[in-house]
């Protein structure tokens, strides 16, 4: 059995020609299924990139379902409770989950649930669909993306299990610590060594680079997206395109698009510089990126950080940018002397251990001092203001100064 593989669409993107980019890759992913006359389907989430898509997405998104020609299949799908329930498919059967952007309260209707409806997909939430052709069964499992904090007790819950005597291949859709690109353990609840074992292939979709993984048993497949939406670093170092698995020989292949939008992805960081002098060095590496030829207008993002001579901030950088020629995202974390004095101050402050209160009365006294208020119970005033009575910090005023 061929299963073709895709994720993280996001049918709706962007208001620029990326739009249009999102459902030309779903339909080009559909046709090259096709071409290789896969039996199923699997898509791990995030389809959409909104979770109540407009009238607009919809009605593209349909267009794009109804090139997905061919019978009606029925597929069997068990919950998390055992009950059966046969969904109707045409074309190629897709099965999926929802990813966190799709994601609703139990009370909502999720669009999956429309679309399963209108018989474009099987829409799985812990639970899983059996799949046969010939002699062959094959397990579809999967856990639909929900918020992360909530990710890993889900599973827990859920505890899937490979079924014996046939493949059985798990979606997911969420972050995982060992893949996160920055060290915050507290955006991703779930670790690699969490996953359940015994699984032919475990596939997960949210991150947007793919990758492959074999971990203590666990053969672990980053889809990656189809379209660049958050322009990660990590992104511009891979393709995108789809994947086929081989159920007999386990074998799993990566076939990229054809055409594919270059990102390129660099970060300048500046030390007491003049705007000018940024602006010179970015423009400068723009025009070397585009002496190149590109079929698809590329994607550039740029951060800078650092700082700036004093006196300049970052809004007097001004770059003159070739929007013709691609499309950009330009990040300015500049900090500048003034204000980097005051964190330095402050930071001082907290190395002395001098309590936040005790540092806001302080700030309060000089400002009375200043405005020549006379004296008062400078401490009361401050509690009440921090205790949000401010009426009863004006009485306290205007009894004092009378």
């Amino acid at each position: 059995m061929k299963i073709g593989i895709f994720s993280d669409t996001h049918l709706g993107f962007g208001n620029d020609e990326r739009n249009q980019e999102a459902f030309d890759r779903f339909n080009e992913s559909i046709k090259m299924f096709h071409d290789l006359k896969v039996d199923y389907i699997l898509h791990a989430g995030d389809l959409f990139d909104h979770a109540v898509p407009s009238q607009e997405v919809w009605h593209k998104t349909f267009s794009c379902f109804n090139k997905n020609t061919g019978d009606f299949s029925i597929l069997k799908k068990f919950g998390f409770n055992k009950d059966v329930v046969d969904v109707k498919v045409q074309g190629i059967p897709i099965i999926a989950i929802h990813g966190t952007h799709e994601f609703r309260g139990k009370d909502f209707t999720n669009a999956f649930d429309i679309l399963e409806e209108a018989n474009a997909l099987c829409h799985i939430h812990l639970g899983y669909v059996k799949l046969e052709k010939n002699n062959e069964i094959v397990f579809i499992h999967g856990m639909s993306g929900v918020p992360e904090k909530h990710a890993k007790l889900l599973l827990e819950k859920y505890s899937p299990k490979a079924i014996s005597g046939a493949t059985n291949i798990i979606l997911f859709h969420q972050s995982f610590k060992e893949f996160l690109p920055f060290d915050d353990d507290s955006i991703a609840s779930l670790s690699l060594n969490d996953l359940p074992v015994g699984f032919d292939l475990i596939i997960n979709g949210h991150l947007h680079w793919k990758d492959e993984q074999n971990i203590e048993g666990r053969r672990f497949l980053l889809t990656g997206s189809t379209i660049f939406t958050q322009m990660k670093n990590l992104e511009s170092e891979k393709e995108k395109g789809i994947f086929v698995f081989d159920t007999s020989s386990k074998n799993l292949e990566f076939i990229p698009f054809k055409n594919q939008r270059k990102l390129f992805y660099q970060k300048f960081s500046f030390k007491d510089v003049l705007p000018d002098e940024v602006k010179i060095k970015v423009e400068s590496k723009i025009k070397e990126i585009l002496t190149e030829n590109f079929k698809i207008k590329p994607l550039i993002r740029f951060k800078l950080t650092g700082t700036l001579k004093k006196g300049f901030s970052q809004k007097d950088i001004k770059l003159d940018l070739p929007l013709e020629k691609a499309i950009f995202s330009i990040s300015k974390e500049f900090s500048i002397q003034d204000f980097k004095k005051k964190i330095d101050s402050l930071k001082s402050l907290q190395n002395e251990k001098k309590g936040i209160i005790e540092l806001g009365i302080e700030i309060l006294e000089k400002n009375v001092d200043e405005a020549k208020l006379g004296n008062f119970n400078t401490r009361q005033i401050f509690s009440l203001l921090a205790e949000n009575e401010i009426e009863k910090a004006e009485n306290s005023l205007l009894n004092e100064k009378n």
